[in-house]
């Protein structure tokens, strides 16, 4: 456990060094949220602010933890070998835990940054929690699908432009798939699916199980894929 938390502080460490002193990336969705609540001040359209305040921590939430990857591909991947006592398999689980902890700063940031929206554009909170109950779960749970999606790919591949074209590639297939479901399935089957899925969803009592039990799925599949390729390098 010890040689876990070693590498989960290396890693905070490293993602601190190679994100512009730290965590101020997360300053600019707090900005975005000013500019946005006073566009819909004068347009009327601050509901439609409150995506780009969510898309932008998403954003840098998910950048983040992958900046770890690239210190480590300047590094040659060796260059902490044999002075940090962790071997490949806590290097890996200690990155895993990062997640957890950018998850809850993505639900800070996110709720900090709504509740500016709202002061700047109405000049009070009414709907926040609203706001908040639609957009901050839902983002913080796409947060950690695609992390997890994403850290066996940068596990399997040295070189960043492989692992990124990998990324891309991965996107191109999941529309690919969209698009031939959409083709396939008729519109009035796919429409009643997803107003089926949508409303059993917003029922807490059944979509946070759920989504906890595919966060949950993907872990158990994720982790072990990065050990297992992170043990095989020789580098």
């Amino acid at each position: 456990m010890r040689a876990v938390l070693v590498s989960f502080r290396l890693d905070m460490a490293r993602i601190t060094v190679s994100s512009a002193s730290g965590f101020v990336p997360f300053l600019l969705p707090l900005l975005f949220a000013v500019i946005f609540g006073l566009a819909g001040r004068t347009s009327g359209a601050a509901d439609f602010a409150t995506g780009g305040v969510v898309g932008s921590v998403f954003g840098v939430g998910t950048i983040l933890p992958i900046s770890a990857f690239s210190y480590e591909w300047l590094e040659q991947h060796g260059r902490m070998n044999g002075i940090i006592p962790a071997d490949r398999t806590h290097q890996v689980i200690g990155r895993y835990l990062t997640l957890p902890v950018f998850a809850a700063i993505i639900i800070a940031e996110t709720t900090l940054a709504l509740a500016i929206l709202h002061l700047t554009a109405h000049g009070n909170l009414n709907g926040l929690a609203q706001a908040l109950t639609t957009s901050v779960l839902g983002s913080t749970w796409s947060f950690m699908v695609f992390e997890l999606v994403l850290f066996p790919l940068f596990y399997r591949w040295n070189d960043m432009r492989k692992a990124l074209l990998c990324v891309a590639a991965f996107f191109v297939g999941v529309a690919v798939l969209v698009t031939v479901t959409l083709y396939l399935v008729p519109e009035d089957a796919f429409n009643a699916f997803g107003d089926a899925v949508a409303q059993a969803m917003a029922n807490p009592a059944v979509g946070i199980p759920a989504g906890l039990g595919v966060l949950v799925v993907m872990t158990a599949v994720s982790l072990p894929v990065s050990i297992v390729c992170r043990r095989r390098k020789e580098f």
